[in-house]
C-alpha cells in the first residue's frame, strides 16, 4: 500500500479571494460556459438536423449522444495526464479541441463528419472538467470554496441561456444550427490564449517535489512562501474506496435523469403544446436555464455554511418528488414551464455537488485522474438517460428518472461526505487516507 506525505498550505486556505484565484474563478468558469452553450445549443439543432442530413433513428441517437461518448473518453484521458505532467499545461489544450472541432461540425454535411466532429469536440470537454474544477478547488480558500466551485458550475447555465438566445435570433434561418455551432467555437478562441498565462497549481508542484517553485507560485498569489511539510505521513485504506464508489455512483445517477430530461427539452415542450413553434421554445429555453442559474444563487450563500451533504440529499429529495408527482399528474401545455423550471432550480445543487466532490476528497497526486473517472461515469449516465428517453412517452420517463433519482437519494443519505470549511488535506486525511501506525 503506497505511503506519501502531505504538505500544508495556509495561506491559501486561510487568505482571501485575491486577484490571481479571482482570474483562475473566470477562466475556469468560461469551460463550464462553453460545456452548457456546447450541450444545450445541440438539443434545438436536432429538431432540424435529422431531415436536413437525412439521418435515421439510430443515426440521430449517435449523433445525440456523440459529445458525451468524447467526454467519456477525454475526462480520465485528460485527467491523468493533469496528475502526470501538472494542470497548466492541459489547461489550454482541452479548448483546443472545441474551436476546432465546433466550427468542423458547424460545416459538416453528413452523418459521418457531424458525428467524428462532435465527439472530438467533446473529448476537449470532458478534459477540461477534471481541469478547471481541480485547478479551482486547489486555489481556493477553504471558508469559500463551496461557493466558488458552486458560482463555477453555475455558468454552464449562463452557457445554456446564451445559446437559447443564439436559438431565437438565427432561427430565422432553416440551417440556424450551422451558425449556433460556428460562434460556439469562436467564442473558446480568446479563453485559450488567456489559459496560457495561469500559473502552475502549488500544490501539483509540492506532489511532485518542486517545493521551491510552489513557494514562488504562492508568494506571488499571497506574499508568502508557506509550503509545510505536514507531520503525518498517510497511506490509501479502505475510505478511499468507499468515497470513490460514492462520487461515481451519485454523479452517474444524476446525469441519468438531469440529462434524459435536459437534453430533451425542446422536444419536450414541442411535444406539450408548442410543436414547430421554434421561437417560442427557444424564449422557454431561456426560461429553463433562468431557473438553473436562480437554483446557484441561492444555494451559493449556504454552501459554506450548511454544506455539501445537505445540498445534495435535498436536491435529490426534490428531483425525487417534481419527477414523480410529474409522471402521475400529467402537466402539459404552459403549466409544464414552471414545472420544469423548478426541477432544474433544484436539481443543480446536486449536480454541482457531484462534479467538485471528487475534488475535495482525493489527493492532489489522484485528485484530478478520480475527477476524470468521475466524469466519465457521470457521461455514461447521460448516455444512458439520452438512450432511454426516446423510447418512452413522455410522463413514462419522468417515472423512470424518478426511480433513478430516489436511488440517487439513498445512496446521498448513506454514503455523501462532508467536506465543507476544511483544508482538501483535512478532507483527504478524513475521508480517503489515515495515519498509519508508525
Amino acid at each position: 500500500m503506497p505511503v506519501f506525505i502531505m504538505y500544508e498550505f495556509k495561506s491559501l486556505d486561510n487568505g482571501r479571494f485575491g486577484k490571481v484565484q479571482r482570474r483562475m474563478f473566470y477562466l475556469s468558469s468560461l469551460g463550464l460556459f462553453l460545456d452548457g452553450y456546447d450541450l444545450s445549443i445541440i438539443t434545438m439543432a436536432m429538431l432540424v438536423i435529422p431531415s436536413q442530413l437525412h439521418l435515421g433513428f439510430y443515426e440521430k441517437i449517435y449523433v445525440d449522444t456523440s459529445s458525451f461518448i468524447g467526454m467519456l473518453i477525454g475526462a480520465p484521458v485528460l485527467g491523468r495526464l493533469s496528475d502526470m505532467i501538472g494542470r497548466k499545461r492541459i489547461f489550454g489544450l482541452d479548448l483546443l479541441f472545441f474551436v476546432v472541432f465546433a466550427i468542423t461540425a458547424g460545416l459538416s454535411g453528413n452523418f459521418y463528419e457531424l458525428f467524428i466532429s462532435r465527439l472530438l469536440m467533446g473529448f476537449g470537454i470532458g478534459g477540461d472538467y477534471p481541469i478547471s474544477s481541480t485547478m479551482m478547488s486547489e486555489f481556493s480558500p477553504k471558508n469559500s470554496r463551496g461557493r466558488l466551485l458552486l458560482g463555477m458550475v453555475g455558468m454552464y447555465w449562463l452557457g445554456a441561456f446564451i445559446s437559447a438566445v443564439m436559438n431565437y435570433i438565427f432561427v430565422i434561418f432553416t440551417d440556424f444550427w450551422r451558425y449556433t455551432f460556428i460562434i460556439g467555437g469562436i467564442i473558446a478562441l480568446p479563453l485559450i490564449l488567456l489559459r496560457l498565462k495561469v500559473p502552475e497549481s502549488p500544490r501539483w508542484l509540492a506532489s511532485k517535489g518542486k517545493i521551491g517553485d510552489a513557494e514562488s507560485v504562492l508568494k506571488d498569489i499571497s506574499g508568502v512562501s508557506d509550503v509545510e511539510k505536514s507531520s503525518k505521513t498517510v497511506k490509501r485504506v479502505h475510505g478511499f474506496y468507499f468515497t470513490l464508489i460514492f462520487v461515481v455512483a451519485a454523479w452517474f445517477i444524476f446525469d441519468v435523469a438531469a440529462y434524459g430530461l435536459g437534453f430533451y427539452y425542446p422536444l419536450i415542450f414541442s411535444e406539450l403544446g408548442f410543436r414547430d413553434n421554434f421561437r417560442s421554445i427557444a424564449e422557454i429555453s431561456m426560461i429553463i436555464s433562468i431557473g438553473g442559474m436562480l437554483g446557484y444563487v441561492i444555494a451559493l450563500p449556504v454552501a459554506d455554511k450548511i454544506g455539501r451533504r445537505f445540498l445534495t440529499i435535498f436536491g435529490f429529495f426534490v428531483m425525487t418528488l417534481l419527477l414523480s408527482l410529474g409522471s402521475i399528474i400529467k402537466i402539459s401545455g404552459i403549466a409544464s414551464v414552471p414545472f420544469y423550471f423548478l426541477f432544474v432550480l433544484f436539481e443543480q445543487w446536486v449536480g454541482a455537488v457531484t462534479l467538485f466532490y471528487p475534488t475535495e476528497l482525493f489527493a492532489t497526486d489522484v485528485r484530478s485522474t478520480v475527477q476524470g473517472i468521475a466524469t466519465a461515469a457521470s457521461r455514461a449516465g447521460a448516455i444512458l438517460g439520452i438512450v432511454i428517453f426516446p423510447f418512452y412517452p413522455v410522463f413514462h420517463s419522468l417515472l423512470v428518472f424518478a426511480v433513478a433519482s430516489f436511488i440517487g437519494l439513498i445512496i446521498a443519505i448513506f454514503m455523501a461526505p462532508e467536506t465543507n470549511r476544511k483544508s482538501l488535506e483535512q478532507n483527504v486525511e478524513m475521508y480517503t487516507n489515515k495515519n498509519p501506525k508508525l
